[in-house]
């Protein structure tokens, strides 16, 4: 998938995601929605082999299969995103489509969310996960 088909799958879910009625269908669902955007771009990194200290690809070859559910989780995702929008103009460009799509009101211009992760990086408790 090429980053407009990928932006045009997010716009999708997320106005599916809006017009969701969480009562009726559960928190559940409705995080799906988010999930499977979020899974798009991660795909898409995988895709185009962008690595972050080997993560994720060279590091399921090397995490014992008993270990990976708890090292292969959201928040270390998150974290590779957030460094590979540094790094990436295009996954940034994804990662904030993603967000303004999801939320829009929560956040501002592109380079408002570039500093944001910044800062995020920045932060010595922002994540909560052992890096790489």
């Amino acid at each position: 998938m090429e980053t407009q088909e990928i932006k045009d799958k997010i716009t999708e879910l997320a106005q599916k995601y809006q017009l969701a009625d969480e009562d009726t269908i559960g928190f559940e669902m409705v995080y799906l929605y988010e999930q499977e955007a979020e899974d798009l771009i991660i795909g898409y990194c995988e895709q185009k082999r962008y690595l972050i200290e080997g993560f994720p690809t060279e590091k399921r070859k090397t995490i014992p299969l008993e270990l990976q559910d708890d090292y292969f989780c959201k928040e270390r995702f998150q974290f590779y995103l957030d460094k590979l929008s540094l790094q990436k103009h295009e996954i940034a460009a994804l990662t904030y489509h993603y967000q303004k799509s999801f939320w829009p009101d929560s956040i501002g211009t592109f380079e408002e969310f570039i500093e944001m992760l910044q800062f995020q990086m920045d932060s010595s408790n922002f994540y909560d996960v052992n890096q790489f």
